[in-house]
């Protein structure tokens, strides 16, 4: 009977036996989570950004976005009837057990163990997103995709047309790139590329209105967040009009604190992600 191993650090495979798949060219484990045993990579992806999206429970799931690796395991002998393998419950808890070992939690597991999401921060603060999710046939192959949270480097100059895009595609934004002192509703001075470029797409979109919504993180009390969020929508549609020539009767500004977050608030990179000023078609 197949031994269930129960271990926090997977064995590195070994070298390849005669007659065994070698892994697809180009791919690798993850450094910080190797396979389970007699497995090899079908096929790999790596990309610089990406998104993975986590269920946190039955009914709640997070987007998680920053560098992203998918992994394609395959067992050596998944074709062969006769040789017994992995469940998937064996395959969740190896998996459970070595992020555990290693500091880090489990998110959500569905109840039939077929699939499962896991968190975990290195000791250099990174973020790390896991999930795994097992093949139907028992065994015969799983899923591996991680994402280590970050926001993306910004490659793409930012400017009128992309928020257009942008706006036309979700109807709204959210913005980075505008900073105001903590606690406070004074905009500062390396604010201005965007709001330059946010004046750019309401001048040449003449019949767009907006809502400027303010958000923050949890830090503080309700009220103070929600004050304070509110302060700065105001002063991100005083900047349009006063320095921009946009009519009030386009802006209508509003603050919903941290009662809209997209990120969860027990972390620094998740408040600085729920801190931002969202554009919002009316």
């Amino acid at each position: 009977m197949l031994r269930v191993i129960l271990i926090g650090i997977f064995l590195v495979p070994g070298t390849l036996m005669f007659g065994q798949r070698a892994d697809v060219e180009g791919s690798k484990d993850y450094e910080l989570l190797n396979r389970m045993p007699d497995y090899f990579i079908r096929k790999y992806w790596e990309y610089d950004f990406d998104q993975l999206e986590v269920r946190l429970n039955r009914d709640e799931v997070q987007q998680v976005e920053g560098k992203k690796y998918i992994i394609n395991y395959e067992h050596q002998d998944a074709n062969n009837k006769e040789v017994e393998k992995p469940s998937y419950l064996q395959i969740l808890r190896n998996y459970s057990n070595a992020i555990k070992k290693k500091g880090g939690e489990i998110v959500f597991e569905h109840r039939n163990s077929e699939y499962g999401y896991y968190y975990l921060k290195t000791t250099d603060g990174k973020e790390i997103w896991i999930e795994v999710k097992t093949a139907p046939n028992t065994g015969r192959r799983y899923l591996l995709t991680v994402v280590e949270r970050e926001v993306m480097e910004q490659e793409i100059e930012l400017h009128a047309d992309l928020i257009q895009e942008t706006m036309d595609l979700n109807g709204k934004m959210a913005f980075y790139g505008i900073y105001f002192d903590v606690g406070k509703a004074d905009i500062l001075p390396e604010s201005k590329p965007a709001l330059d470029m946010i004046a750019e797409y309401l001048t040449t979109s003449s019949d767009v209105k907006c809502y400027v919504v303010g958000h923050t993180d949890m830090d503080g009390s309700l009220a103070l967040n929600m004050d304070l969020s509110m302060r700065r929508a105001q002063a991100v549609k005083a900047y349009l009009e006063n320095n921009a020539g946009i009519a009030s009767d386009r802006l209508i500004a509003d603050g919903v604190g941290p009662l809209a977050p997209v990120s969860t608030n027990d972390t620094e990179f998740g408040k600085k992600m729920n801190r931002r000023v969202e554009l919002v078609k009316q």
